[in-house]
C-alpha cells in the first residue's frame, strides 16, 4: 500500500486588545490549535506565530506577514495554517480573500478549528459566509466605538492618547496637565509666540531646556508644528469637524494660542526666510518711505559666477524702487545705531528714575510674594493632610492620585506668581548696567550678534517695536522704546524722528527692566538668577518727568 505523503502545518494566533495578552486567550488558541492538528494528524513544523495586541482590520500585520512568508518557501512545504476562528484570520472579507488566493497559489490550505471549512463546495461556502460576518461583526464594532467616543467627546473626555504635557491618572478618565513636563509647553507656546523662532530654532531651544518626548528622544521641527497647531493645550478637542470646549485643565490661554497660529496658516519656509536668514537680517524690518512694502533680499550673480548680496524691493514698479548693496545698508544701520545709542548722562538719569521707582514699589512686590510663600506652605501642607488620610485608608487610591493632583496643580500655579514677579534678591542697579552694556554701544551689540541672527532680530525689535523706513541715503522716522527716546527727546536737533513723551500727570508708563528681549547671555554679572522686573510709575511719572526735563546734559 502506498504510503501517504506526511500532513504538514503551521499554526496563528492573534489577539487584538492587551487585556486579552495578559489572560489565557493566546495560550487557549495555541492549546486548541495544537490539539486540532493532533485530532487530524497535522504535523506543526514550527513555533507558533502569535500576534500580540494588533487588530485584523488589516493585513498589514508583523506575525500575520512573517507566517506568509514561512508558507511562500517552498522548501518548508507547509500544507496547512490553522486558526482557532476565521475572524482570526481576518475581519476584511477583501483582505481575505487576497490572501487566500496567495495561499492557494503555494498549496496551503486554511483550516479553522471552531467552524467546518475545507476544500469542499460546502466547506469554502461555509469560509466565505464567515468571512463576510468577520467584517460585518468588525463594522458594528468599530461604529459602537466611534458612537461611544463622540458621546465621550461631547462631554469634554479626551478619548485618545494625552498629548505630550498630560496625563491620564485613571483608566477611562479625563486627562490632566503633567506637573513635570506642562511648563515646557507653556515656554514653547511662549518662545514661538515672540515671532522670532523658526520650528528648528524651537526645537533646539526646548532640547537645551531638557524637553525630551514620550519615549525620551530630543524633540525635532516636525513635533514642535504638530504640538503649536494642538487646540487641546488651550483646553479644546477639534475631532468630527467639531470643536467642543474640554472638561479638563487648559495649560495655556487661548490667546498665547492664537498668537501663535498666523505664522503656521503661511508656508513655513517663506516665514522663517524673512525672519532669520542670517544673510539679510534687515529683510522684511526696513521699508521703503515711498510704498510702505518691506525690502527683501537676495543674491545676484555676476558674469564670473560670484554672487553679490543685494536688498530691494518685492516689486519694481515703486517709483523709487530700490537695489542697495548689503554691504551698504547694513553699515548705514549700523551708523544709525550708534548715532541713537543712550548717552552717557542720559543713562545716569534714567538709572536714578527707575531705581527711584523701584524702591519705592519693592515694598509692596516683596510683601505680595511673603504672601504667596504662606499659601504655599498651607497648601504644602494639605498634601501632607491627602498622604495621611491615604495612608489610614480613609481615601481610596482614586481618591488618593485626584486629591493628590489637585493640591500638586494649585501648588505649581501658586509657585508660578513667584516665577512672574522674579524680585527675590534683585539688585535693580546693577541689572540696570547690566542692561546698558548692549545699548551703550547699539551698533556694535548688532554687529557681534551676527552669528545668532535670531536674537539679533530680537535686539532690532527691542530698539525699534516696529518697522524702520529707508530712503535709499538714510533711516527716516520709526517709534523707538523708551531709553532711545528719552535720548532723542533731550537732542531734538540729532533727530526728528520721535514723539515728545506725554506730559499728563496720570499717564502710566511700564518700564520694563530686561536685556533687550532677552540677550542669550541674560544672568547677571552680580550673580543672580536672570530677572524680569515690571514696575508701573504713574504715581511717581510726574516729578520723575519734571527730574528728566529739567537737568541739563
Amino acid at each position: 500500500m502506498e504510503q501517504q505523503p506526511e500532513k504538514t502545518g503551521i499554526i496563528y494566533a492573534r489577539v487584538s486588545s492587551w487585556e486579552q495578552v495578559s489572560n489565557t486567550s493566546l495560550e487557549r488558541q495555541v492549546r486548541e490549535c495544537s490539539e486540532y492538528a493532533e485530532r487530524n494528524s497535522i504535523t506543526i513544523i514550527a513555533e507558533p506565530f502569535i500576534e500580540e495586541g494588533e487588530s485584523a482590520k488589516s493585513a498589514d500585520r508583523t506575525q500575520f506577514q512573517k507566517a506568509l512568508s514561512f508558507c511562500a518557501t517552498k522548501k518548508n512545504k507547509v500544507g496547512y495554517l490553522i486558526v482557532h476562528k476565521v475572524d482570526r484570520f481576518a475581519r476584511n472579507q477583501d483582505d481575505h480573500v487576497v490572501t487566500r488566493a496567495f495561499l492557494k497559489r503555494y498549496g496551503v490550505q486554511l483550516r479553522s478549528v471552531m467552524e467546518p471549512i475545507d476544500e469542499s463546495t460546502i466547506g469554502r461556502l461555509q469560509e466565505g459566509i464567515l468571512s463576510v460576518f468577520a467584517e460585518f461583526d468588525n463594522n458594528v464594532r468599530a461604529e459602537r466605538s466611534k458612537n461611544g467616543m463622540i458621546e465621550k467627546v461631547k462631554k469634554g473626555i479626551w478619548v485618545w492618547r494625552p498629548p505630550l504635557g498630560y496625563k491620564r491618572l485613571t483608566k477611562g478618565g479625563n486627562i490632566v496637565p503633567d506637573e513635570e513636563t506642562a511648563h515646557y509647553i507653556q515656554l514653547m507656546f511662549e518662545e514661538y509666540g515672540k515671532g522670532t523662532y523658526s520650528f528648528q530654532a524651537l526645537s533646539d531651544f526646548m532640547e537645551k531646556r531638557g524637553f525630551r518626548t514620550s519615549t525620551g528622544k530630543k524633540p525635532c521641527a516636525q513635533l514642535m508644528e504638530k504640538m503649536l497647531r494642538n487646540p487641546a493645550y488651550f483646553g479644546t478637542i477639534r475631532a468630527w469637524g467639531h470643536e467642543i470646549r474640554g472638561a479638563f485643565p487648559a495649560i495655556i490661554n487661548e490667546e498665547l494660542y492664537w498668537k501663535c497660529q498666523p505664522e503656521l496658516r503661511s508656508r513655513f519656509a517663506i516665514t522663517n526666510r524673512s525672519i532669520t536668514n542670517p544673510a539679510f537680517p534687515l529683510r522684511k524690518f526696513t521699508t521703503c518711505p515711498e510704498c510702505s512694502r518691506p525690502l527683501t533680499g537676495s543674491f545676484s550673480t555676476g558674469r564670473k559666477g560670484v554672487k553679490y548680496p543685494y536688498y530691494h524691493h518685492q516689486k519694481q514698479s515703486c517709483p523709487v524702487a530700490l537695489f542697495i548693496p548689503k554691504e551698504t545698508l547694513e553699515q548705514s544701520f549700523i551708523e544709525f545705531l550708534q548715532d541713537i545709542s543712550p548717552r552717557a548722562r542720559n543713562e545716569k538719569l534714567f538709572k536714578a528714575v527707575v531705581v527711584d521707582l523701584w524702591q519705592k514699589n519693592y515694598k509692596k512686590l516683596d510683601e505680595d510674594n511673603a504672601r504667596v510663600r504662606k499659601e504655599i506652605e498651607a497648601l504644602e501642607g494639605e498634601r501632607q493632610r491627602v498622604f495621611n488620610m491615604h495612608r489610614l485608608g480613609k481615601y481610596s487610591d482614586d481618591e488618593f492620585l485626584e486629591q493628590k493632583h489637585l493640591v500638586n496643580i494649585q501648588i505649581q500655579q501658586k509657585k508660578n506668581l513667584l516665577d512672574d514677579k522674579r524680585i527675590e534678591e534683585f539688585n535693580m542697579e546693577e541689572a540696570l548696567t547690566y542692561c546698558f552694556n548692549f545699548v551703550r554701544e547699539s551698533g556694535s551689540t548688532w554687529q557681534r550678534l551676527e552669528k545668532v541672527p535670531t536674537i539679533r532680530v530680537r535686539f532690532q525689535k527691542a530698539v525699534f517695536p516696529e518697522k524702520i523706513t529707508f530712503d535709499g541715503k538714510k533711516f527716516g522716522t520709526s517709534k523707538m522704546s523708551l531709553v532711545y527716546e528719552l535720548n532723542q527727546e533731550k537732542n531734538p536737533k540729532k533727530s526728528q524722528m520721535v514723539n515728545p513723551i506725554r506730559t499728563e500727570s496720570s499717564c502710566s508708563v511700564r518700564v520694563a527692566v530686561q536685556p533687550p528681549s532677552s540677550i542669550e547671555h541674560s544672568s547677571l554679572a552680580c550673580g543672580r538668577r536672570e530677572t524680569t522686573a515690571t514696575v508701573c510709575t504713574a504715581p511717581l511719572w510726574g516729578s520723575a518727568e519734571s527730574w528728566i526735563r529739567t537737568s541739563s546734559i
